[in-house]
């Protein structure tokens, strides 16, 4: 892990991001809007972040984050594993009834 990523992901999953520049922070925010619902990304809400990114910026984040939340639904569907050479293998995934 690097020097620099190592204490962005310290921040983002420890839950205190205070140490993440505005903009980190707002990325972080509109990714975890579209994972959890793409509706909580409000009038407001998008209000805030065309007043720290451009419009080429707001296409280029929402369009990572959708496709790494595509990645991750579509993984969990098909209930992948991985190979075990970067993470450890053995994924368990719940199962929800209904």
């Amino acid at each position: 892990m690097s020097a620099q990523v190592g204490p962005k992901e310290d921040a983002i999953f420890g839950g205190d991001q205070s140490s993440l520049t505005k903009r980190e922070a707002l990325a972080v925010d509109l990714a975890e809007r579209i994972a959890g619902d793409p509706h909580s990304v409000t009038s407001e809400f998008w209000q805030t972040m065309k007043e720290e990114f451009t419009d080429e910026e707001l296409v280029e984040l929402t369009f990572a984050c959708s496709i790494f939340n595509w990645g991750n639904k579509f993984n969990i569907t098909m209930q992948l594993d991985t190979d075990g050479t970067t993470y450890d293998s053995g994924m368990e995934y719940r199962e929800v009834a209904k």
